[in-house]
C-alpha cells in the first residue's frame, strides 16, 4: 500500500510539472525585454559618410553633398544616400532632407530596419521627420526593442547616439515639418547671453544631421561664438577674409534651453550666433535611443 501510495505521490508530482512548465513560459514571455544602448553603429555610419563626403572638400563637395530644395539643387520628397567604399569619397552621395537621411543612416546600420518596418511601424518606407517625432511621442513602448526613450526626456539625459526628433507646428521650413538629428557630443552646459530665463539653463549639442543651413551663421567676424562651434558645411576659417555655407550631410551644434527644476527642454537655437529661440510651443522636441534586447 506504501509503495503504491508513493508511486501515485510522484506521478501527481510529475504531472504539475509539467502543467507548470507552459505557464513558467508564458509568464516568460509576458516579461518586456531588457533594452541595452545599440547606438553605436548608427553613430558609425553617419560619422563614416560625413567624414568622407568632406574629404572631398567644399565647393567640389556640394557636387555629391547636398539638401534637395537648397541652394539652387532640385527639390525631392524622398533623395538619395549612397554608402560607398572608405578611402573613395566620391563614392558616397548624400541627396537628402534630414528624415531621409536618417532613415537611410539606420538601414545601413541595422538589419532589422527594412523597407517592411518602417512601413508597419512609421507608415512609410521613408518617413518624414514631423512622423519621426509622432511615432517617438505616442506610442514609445511599441517600438521596443529597437528603440526607446531617452531617459526621462531631460536634456541631460541625452548621449552619444540619442536622435532628437522636432515637430515644426508653426509652419515648414525648406519645405520639412520638423527636424531630426544624431548627437555626436554629449550636452556641455553653457552660459549664453541670449538666455533670459533665469528658470532655464542652455546646453549646448554636438550633432550630425541633414541641413538646408548649418548650425549657427557663417560670419567673418573673428569673434563672433559661431566660431568656437563651427559647422562641418562652412567653408572658411576664423581669420578668414571670406566664408561661404553651404547644405546636405555635416555636424554643427545645436543650443537646447531646459527648464532647471525639470531638465526637459522648452526651446532651441539653431546655432551659436542664431538670434531667434524656438519654443517647445512652436517646435517640440522628443529623445529616442536605438537599442536591442540584452
Amino acid at each position: 500500500m506504501r509503495k503504491r501510495l508513493r508511486t501515485a505521490i510522484l506521478a501527481a508530482a510529475a504531472a504539475g510539472a509539467l502543467l507548470a512548465s507552459p505557464m513558467t513560459s508564458i509568464a516568460s514571455a509576458d516579461t518586456p525585454p531588457v533594452l541595452i544602448d545599440d547606438s553605436a553603429a548608427l553613430v558609425a555610419a553617419q560619422h563614416e559618410i560625413i567624414d568622407q563626403l568632406n574629404a572631398i572638400g567644399w565647393p567640389a563637395e556640394d557636387a555629391d553633398n547636398f539638401y534637395p530644395g537648397a541652394a539652387g539643387h532640385t527639390d525631392t520628397p524622398t533623395g538619395t544616400v549612397t554608402f560607398g567604399t572608405v578611402g573613395s569619397p566620391t563614392s558616397y552621395q548624400v541627396e537628402a532632407k534630414c528624415a531621409a537621411f536618417l532613415t537611410a543612416s539606420l538601414k545601413h546600420a541595422y538589419s532589422w530596419a527594412t523597407d517592411s518596418y518602417f512601413t508597419s511601424t512609421f507608415g512609410s518606407t521613408s518617413p518624414t521627420a514631423e512622423k519621426y517625432y509622432d511615432t517617438f511621442l505616442a506610442n514609445p513602448t511599441s517600438l521596443s526593442p529597437h528603440f526607446r526613450p531617452t531617459g526621462q526626456g531631460r536634456v541631460t539625459d541625452l548621449a552619444v547616439g540619442s536622435i532628437i526628433a522636432v515637430r515644426y507646428n508653426n509652419g515648414t521650413e525648406d519645405g520639412a515639418s520638423g527636424h531630426v538629428m544624431v548627437v555626436s557630443q554629449a550636452p556641455r552646459l553653457v552660459a549664453d547671453s541670449r538666455n533670459t530665463d533665469t528658470g532655464s539653463s542652455v546646453y549646448a549639442v554636438q550633432v550630425m544631421d541633414s541641413t538646408g543651413n548649418p548650425h549657427g551663421v557663417a560670419t567673418t567676424w573673428n569673434k563672433s561664438p559661431h566660431w568656437a562651434y563651427k559647422d562641418s558645411r562652412v567653408d572658411g576659417v576664423q581669420g578668414g577674409t571670406s566664408v561661404k555655407e553651404w547644405s546636405g550631410a555635416g555636424e554643427g551644434t545645436i543650443f537646447i534651453r531646459a527648464n532647471s527644476s525639470t531638465g526637459l527642454p522648452n526651446g532651441y537655437w539653431w546655432g551659436a550666433n542664431e538670434g531667434v529661440m524656438n519654443t517647445s510651443a512652436d517646435r517640440p522636441m522628443t529623445f529616442m535611443d536605438v537599442t536591442r534586447a540584452q
